[in-house]
Parts: C-alpha cells; sequence; structure tokens
C-alpha cells in the first residue's frame, strides 16, 4: 500500500492524533516519491523576511558582508551559507518539498530557473516603506526591502517570462502565494529601537493593511490560492526573553514566554485575520487561507520533548550561545568569529536567537500544512 497516495487523509486524521501521523507527513514533506497530491501547483511564490529569504539579502549590495552569508549558517543541510537566516532548511523549502517542487531560488540570483516560482523575501524587509517607518523615528539597519518593493520584483519576474496578462493569469491560477510571513520587522526594530509597546501597537492597523492591499494586488493579476500568515508568538523568542526579561513572574505566561509580547503578537493576526475575511469576502473566487504560525510555534513548544527536542530546547538559542537561561549572547551575533555553536542543533528549535533551527522549520512546516493545505483544499471544492 503506497501510503503517500492518501496523503490528505492522513492530514486530517492528523489533527486529532497528531503525533502518531508526524511520520506520514514527514515522508509527504521530503520524499521525492510523492506523486499524487490532493492538490497540486506548478509553482510557488514567497514574499516575506529573514524567515523566508534563500538568498536574496547576501545579493543585495548591503547585505554581502552580513552573517547570514558566514558559516555556521546553512551547515546543516547545505554545509554551505546559502543566506537562509538557519543551519539548513526553512519552512518555505518544506512547503516545496510537500509541493514536489524545487528548492524555490532567490529572485535575486540572477540568471536562475524560476519555472517553478520564485522567493522574493529579504532578510530584514518590511511591510511598511523606509519613510512610513522614518515618520516614526524607526530605521532600518540590513535593508530598504519591503512589501511594495518585492510586489514590483513579482510583476518584473511574472512580465519578463510571460507573453501577456492572459497567460500571467493561467500561470498564477496553478500558484501558490505565501504573503509572507511580512511585518514582524516592522515591529522588530520599533521595539530594539526603544519604542514602547503602546507607540508600536499604533503600527499595527497599518501593518495589516499594507499586507491586504499586497494580496489584493496579487489577486488582480490572477493569483488564486493565498496563504496569508500571522505573526509568530514574539514573547518566545530568546531574543525578546533576553532583551525584554523581568523578574517579575506575573509577566510571564503558562509557556513561560512574556505575556506582553504574545498578546502584541496576537493583536496583530487578530487585525490580519479580519483582513484575510475581508478579502475572501471580497474575492468569493479566491482562495485566501490565514497561515496561523503563532499556534504552531506554541504547539511545538508545549510538545518539544515528545518532538525530540532537549529540556528547555524550545527557547534556548543554539548558536551565539550565552549565559543566560536562555542561552543567548546579546553581545555576539550567531556568525561572528569566535561565537560557539551547540553540538547538536536539532535538539533546540531556536537557531540564532530570533530564526529557527531546520529542526524548529520542519516541525513548524508540519503543524502549518495540517492547517492550510485542507483550508485550501475545502475552500477550492466549496
Amino acid at each position: 500500500m503506497k501510503h503517500f497516495d492518501f496523503t490528505l487523509y492522513f492530514l486530517l486524521l492528523c489533527i486529532t492524533t497528531i503525533i502518531t501521523c508526524q511520520g506520514v507527513l514527514e515522508t509527504s514533506l521530503t520524499s521525492k516519491g510523492t506523486q499524487k497530491m490532493a492538490m497540486q501547483f506548478e509553482a510557488i511564490y514567497q514574499f516575506g523576511d529573514s524567515l523566508s529569504d534563500t538568498g536574496n539579502l547576501i545579493r543585495e549590495s548591503t547585505g554581502a558582508r552580513t552573517a547570514y552569508a558566514r558559516l555556521p549558517y546553512g551547515q546543516t543541510y547545505f554545509h554551505h551559507p546559502t543566506g537562509r537566516c538557519s543551519d539548513g532548511l526553512l519552512m518555505v523549502d518544506y512547503f516545496a518539498m510537500y509541493f514536489n517542487l524545487p528548492l524555490l531560488n532567490p529572485y535575486l540570483a540572477k540568471g536562475s530557473d524560476f519555472t517553478n516560482g520564485a522567493n522574493f523575501a529579504v532578510a530584514g524587509a518590511t511591510a511598511l516603506d523606509v519613510s512610513a517607518l522614518a515618520a516614526r523615528n524607526v530605521s532600518l539597519p540590513l535593508t530598504q526591502s519591503n512589501l511594495a518593493m518585492q510586489l514590483r520584483w513579482f510583476r518584473s519576474l511574472l512580465y519578463s517570462t510571460l507573453t501577456d496578462p492572459i497567460e500571467i493569469r493561467e500561470k498564477l491560477e496553478k500558484s501558490l502565494v505565501l504573503m509572507g510571513e511580512i511585518g514582524g520587522n516592522d515591529y522588530n526594530f520599533a521595539f530594539f529601537q526603544g519604542k514602547t509597546l503602546h507607540q508600536v501597537y499604533q503600527l499595527v492597523p497599518h501593518v495589516v493593511q499594507t499586507i491586504k492591499d499586497a494580496a489584493t494586488e496579487v489577486i488582480q493579476l490572477g493569483a488564486t490560492n493565498i496563504v496569508v500568515p500571522g505573526n509568530f508568538p514574539i514573547g518566545c523568542v530568546p531574543l525578546y526573553l533576553v532583551k525584554f526579561g523581568t523578574n517579575d513572574a506575573s509577566k510571564y505566561d503558562e509557556l513561560q514566554c512574556l505575556k506582553d509580547y504574545n498578546d502584541f503578537s496576537k493583536y496583530h493576526n487578530d487585525l490580519l485575520i479580519e483582513a484575510v475575511q475581508e478579502l475572501q469576502q471580497e474575492n468569493p473566487g479566491v482562495v485566501v487561507a490565514y497561515g496561523d504560525y503563532y499556534s504552531a510555534l506554541t504547539w511545538v513548544i508545549s510538545h518539544a520533548p515528545r518532538l525530540g527536542f532537549e529540556r528547555n530546547g524550545s527557547k534556548k538559542a543554539c548558536c551565539a550561545i550565552g549565559r543566560n537561561p536562555y542561552n543567548y549572547d546579546l553581545k555576539r551575533s550567531c556568525g561572528s568569529p569566535g561565537v560557539p555553536v551547540c553540538q547538536d542543533p536539532s535538539k533546540t528549535v531556536n537557531w540564532d536567537g530570533i530564526h529557527m533551527t531546520q529542526e524548529g522549520n520542519k516541525n513548524v512546516a508540519r503543524w502549518l500544512l495540517r492547517q492550510f493545505v485542507p483550508t485550501l483544499q475545502r475552500r477550492r471544492h466549496a
């Protein structure tokens, strides 16, 4: 019996029997032999930031000297740095594997094959543009790339490789568009540059509207399958836990994450869910699914020991090891000379204080596929 012939059936069963189905989904994520899918795409187009960048930042003039262009980034899977902000594969890589597509080439890798899609994500990218953030005294330390710029790249690629709008629509109807995650850096940079929670809360409606407008634009071009991801629970991220940690136990939730910052993520996600619902109502012939990154990571954190992570491995950083409970050094970044790396990255969820290890990405991607693939399938046949 070929279990991969019934992938969606097992994915749905996984909602109630998550652990026992992990092996089945693991096969569908990695096996080149997966032939029959409940739905298939010819291409994936990825927008976003460092959670999804497969090599755009390091090809920018401003990014060539970043740590992401040096080992130990990329050490586990590629054995050399690729520009991915991890020791190995990212979530988008697992999404591509699941749909039997090659790993996405970064848009700035000129001369690459973009037949099966492209990755426009840039580490450090924001949803809002430079001027909008500058008006709020927020500066951009890595890149000036933003969602509008990535949309320009998207249009440029389509119009340079396809002959007319009809052909573009036909291509996009057979494609999956991942609209992020994007917007996290708008908040990260604001928080790290000393803005208060109240000040950063005021950014959220503008960020969400920008994401909705971008999704509307790709729909107008012909996209019919779109996933709009939410934000992670940033109060569980080692960088936040170290930088904003406190001795006040009331500031932490049941997962020992910072409540105020997780509440902030929930607020962003609540507004984004409303925007996704509006997009679906405004475009009844299009499938717009919300990607619940928040629940995905909290599920991995709460099940970390059962998933093979070491004790406290769900919130400890592997690279740039410090002496605090979260194993992260604020003063030395991963990839800098002499910065230590944990012996086995597969035992931790977090790689460098803010990005996940390959093993973390794999487990979060697995959860997300269980969530949004059935949503896409159900709405497509509604």
